[in-house]
């Protein structure tokens, strides 16, 4: 018998989320995009390989705002901030991920934080073991703690906003399985 989680949602509320939709939902293919309709439900499916999905699923927001606001940078970060605050838009989504896909994601995030950790240790080790004057030993764990960062942030992403206005949302990152059991997007 499993140890009881007093944190786990409780079966009657996954099962209530967890109605079947159907291919009339609001949830379609678009060549290589997922496109939904702002409050349709994804399938309870792993949205990578379309196998069977592990509870729980954890609901998501996702921000999207024209790519044009970017500009905006150059005047300045807090104005460009402020502005993509207010105008951006978003979308809530429960992605299923299959237990291999959520194990994957996992050690994705793991390597990242061990990417992240070994910045800081690998320039001392490697200024133990090397003569002190080496000035390339920073740099080694300056670009070790970004690209770890930016693989953080990237790889282990399930989803990803390509477009959302007020009606639907265009998402990136499905797998050729799962949109092959979609129907096309009818506009």
């Amino acid at each position: 018998m499993a140890a009881h989680n007093p944190y786990a949602p409780s079966a009657a509320s996954l099962k209530m989320q967890r109605e079947p939709t159907s291919a009339s939902d609001g949830v379609w293919r678009d060549g290589k995009y997922l496109m939904m309709e702002i409050d349709a439900a994804l399938p309870h499916r792993c949205v990578k390989c379309n196998g069977p999905a592990q509870d729980p699923t954890k609901r998501r927001t996702y921000y999207w705002h024209s790519p044009g606001l970017y500009v905006l940078i150059f005047i300045g970060l807090v104005i460009y901030a402020i502005v993509a605050m207010i105008v951006r838009k978003s979308v809530k989504v429960e992605p299923a991920l299959c237990a291999e896909h959520k194990r994957q994601r996992r050690n994705k995030i793991l390597f990242a934080w061990g990417g992240v950790l070994g910045s800081f240790v690998v320039p001392f080790v490697l200024g133990a073991v090397l003569p002190p004057d080496n000035g390339w030993i920073v740099l080694v764990g300056i670009l070790m703690f970004f690209g770890s960062v930016i693989y953080g942030f990237a790889a282990p992403r399930i989803l990803w906003p390509k477009r959302i206005d007020e009606n639907e949302a265009r998402l990136g990152g499905c797998g050729e399985e799962f949109l092959d059991s979609l129907p096309e997007y009818p506009r």
